[in-house]
């Protein structure tokens, strides 16, 4: 799916649930995997040429983490590998590139949807 489809998508979303004035667990699974597609889309294009960014495999670079090995890091939640990727001074050189807000998101959703089942991320 494209950003501008998953833009509609998730810009439509608050009229259409407005009008339920409750989110299911349903809807809230769908809209995941929206983003989780995208990020997977986006982690390929990007990120598959140094990383694993498969839930089984090596990275082709000894060098770069497994993306399940990053998924399941202690400490890591949301809101700090979305800080570690906006903030590009934190990458090697190879990694140096921009990423939209919406990017981040799907790419952080598809991250830690490769979490194994029985991590407890911290609270």
């Amino acid at each position: 799916m494209s950003n501008i489809a998953l833009k509609s998508v998730l810009l439509s979303m608050p009229l259409i649930l407005g009008a339920c004035q409750t989110v299911t667990a349903d809807e809230a699974a769908v809209a995941r995997s929206v983003a989780t597609t995208d990020g997977h889309a986006l982690a390929q294009a990007a990120c598959a040429g140094c990383h694993s960014v498969e839930r089984y495999g090596l990275s082709p670079n000894p060098k770069s983490p497994e993306f399940p090995t990053i998924a399941n890091a202690r400490g890591l939640s949301v809101a700090t590998l979305t800080n570690w990727l906006r903030n590009a001074h934190n990458y090697p050189e190879e990694m140096d590139f921009y990423l939209e807000d919406d990017e981040t998101a799907s790419l952080v959703s598809y991250i830690l949807s490769l979490r194994d089942e029985a991590y407890q991320p911290p609270r």
